[in-house]
């Protein structure tokens, strides 16, 4: 595991930058589910600022495409790259 969120939430297991884009795998914990972690992959792009890929094994992804887990993780990935490398 390469970074864990302050309250445990977010675990980040990748997390590499290429070219523009931010790209994290990891785990977040489920909201109605205790002691669920939800298996999470995004892709960020720095020079639109936008979440251009992602997907999540938890319910409301399969509908709606994007869901607060991928946001968790997209959050906590860019204020922790700093801390888990300076190439990032």
């Amino acid at each position: 595991m390469l970074y864990v969120s302050r309250n445990g939430k977010v675990r980040i297991n990748y997390l590499k930058r290429e070219d523009s884009l931010l790209i994290a795998k990891g785990e977040v914990a489920s909201s109605s589910k205790p002691n669920l972690f939800h298996k999470v992959e995004i892709v960020y792009s720095f020079e639109k600022k936008y979440l251009i890929r992602g997907s999540c094994d938890c319910e409301i992804s399969s509908f709606y495409g994007i869901c607060k887990h991928q946001l968790m993780l997209l959050y906590v990935s860019l204020r922790a790259r700093k801390k888990i490398s300076k190439t990032l």
